[in-house]
């Protein structure tokens, strides 16, 4: 949330900054156009409603909050968040809230740490855990230890870091890669770890492929360079299909891409 090249000052007064008024003691950075990119507060402030507690406070360019720790408990969008929480306003219109304490949202009990996400109106998107011990299963999938499980507000799975290989819809996942799946369960983002033929084209372990939700391919990376009847896609080239499955084009990637371990 912060910019490059960003200049500190420190306040010797009360001073409005963009219509946002802080107290003296205040360390404040500004960027290139003058805005305020963040403060430091001395103390705990209201700012625009918020009890901000001492410490770090980042602003959107035109001054709005983007990000504070709450030094109260606070209602946001009508739902009640515990002092010590850090509260995100996120640019594409969601809430983020980094948990200090374990507290209950919409029935669903939210452990401490975790990290919640909320629309516009103030309903449940999303939530986040980091996932500590290994052999833990959660939602059918193996997920590496020391890792975040990200569940749809409905509970199902959306992202988690596999321990091993395992079965996914009509591929095999790569152990310790990164599955999405769609609310609906369908996979959405993998790595292979084994080979894949689709229209004739033998995908190799390492190539990531992207689903639509009906379950059809959207976009293969390429692990490698592919050679298929008289063309020969450079690895990391990007295949796309159309809405039957069927292979439309590709792009030859012009940077490059770190891969994951085969083995």
């Amino acid at each position: 949330m912060a910019t490059a090249h960003a200049r500190a000052q420190t306040l010797g007064f009360p001073c409005s900054i963009q219509g946002v008024q802080l107290q003296a003691g205040t360390q404040i950075f500004l960027g290139l156009s003058n805005e305020l990119v963040l403060c430091v507060l001395p103390e705990p402030q209201r700012i625009q409603g918020v009890p901000c507690a001492t410490g770090l406070v980042h602003f959107h360019p035109d001054a709005t909050l983007a990000q504070a720790t709450l030094g109260k408990d606070h209602v946001e969008r009508g739902i009640p968040f515990a002092s010590g929480t850090l509260l995100s306003w996120n640019e594409d219109g969601t809430l983020g809230a980094a948990l200090n304490s374990a507290q209950v949202f919409v029935g669903i009990a939210m452990p401490e740490q975790a990290t919640v996400r909320f629309d516009e109106q103030g309903m449940l998107v999303s939530w986040s855990v980091y996932v500590i011990d290994e052999g833990v299963v959660i939602g059918g999938f193996p997920c590496e230890a020391v890792s975040i499980v990200t569940r749809y507000a409905t509970g199902q799975v959306e992202r988690l870091t596999l321990s091993d290989n395992v079965d996914v819809g009509p591929v095999t996942a790569m152990a310790s890669t990164d599955l999405e799946l769609h609310i609906n369960g369908n996979v959405a983002v993998v790595t292979l770890g084994a080979k894949w033929v689709h229209e004739d084209i033998e995908f190799d372990v390492g190539t990531n492929l992207t689903f639509c939700p009906d379950g059809t391919l959207s976009v293969a990376i390429l692990s490698g360079e592919h050679s298929h009847g008289d063309v020969t896609w450079p690895d990391a080239a990007q295949l796309y299909f159309d809405e039957a499955g069927k292979l439309t084009g590709f792009a030859a990637s012009t940077w490059e891409v770190t891969r994951p371990a085969l083995s």
